[in-house]
């Protein structure tokens, strides 16, 4: 009977170790397999890191500065046409000599950065959207971009909003787009978006109602 409840035990704290490994696995800028996943279960739907805001009861859906923690943002999820040529990661040469985040392309084609999450949005709403930006090189393009989604969280307009950066390369440049709501919209996704080889910084992210 001893052994038994030994055994009982010992499944039981194997269990919540590994519960909170994926506590803390589902808020680090990782997967360990592409083909499973189990944030839909019990209990695991409530330790994943949820991915759904809405904007009515916010005042800042999301602000990063990746001065603290940067390993936690939820930037970091990238895509790249050629995605073996683009790197990401923190940077200590952020915004008057904090942290930031840069995205390195070894390619000319585009990449873009967003967060894992999606803002719930009724028409109408007023939303801004704001980023500093450095570029190195003034052939590279960067610019910040909103995608819609519908009820079923289905992109249905990938250029809802959107703004390039024309300033002076290697100095920071405040970005900033502001949306009102069409009404066919039910979702946003904000997207940091460049081209061109080079290093791109990005800091001081704010997705936020007007």
């Amino acid at each position: 009977m001893k052994i038994f409840i030994r055994i009982i035990l010992f499944l039981v704290c194997g269990f919540i170790l590994f519960c909170a490994a994926y506590f803390v696995k589902s808020r680090l800028p990782f997967q360990f397999a592409e083909d499973v996943s189990i944030h839909q279960y019990f209990p695991f739907n409530y330790l994943a890191r949820k991915d759904t805001f809405e904007l009515e009861i916010l005042d800042f859906v999301l602000a990063e500065d990746f001065d603290k923690w940067a390993m936690f943002s939820r930037w970091y999820h990238i895509w790249a046409k050629e995605r073996d040529k683009v790197d990401m990661g923190p940077n200590d040469s952020g915004f008057q000599g904090t942290g930031c985040f840069a995205v390195v392309s070894r390619s000319e084609k585009t990449w873009s950065l967003s967060p894992a999450v999606y803002i719930e949005v009724a028409s109408g709403s007023k939303i801004v959207f704001e980023a500093l930006v450095m570029r190195d090189f003034e052939s590279q393009g960067a610019g910040l971009r909103l995608v819609g989604f519908d009820r079923n969280k289905q992109p249905i307009d990938k250029r809802l909003a959107t703004v390039e950066a024309n300033g002076a390369h290697g100095e920071w440049e405040a970005l900033s787009l502001r949306l009102s709501v069409p009404e066919d919209i039910a979702y946003i996704t904000p997207r940091i978006r460049g081209t061109g080889t080079g290093k791109t910084r990005v800091d001081n992210i704010r997705v936020s109602r007007n």
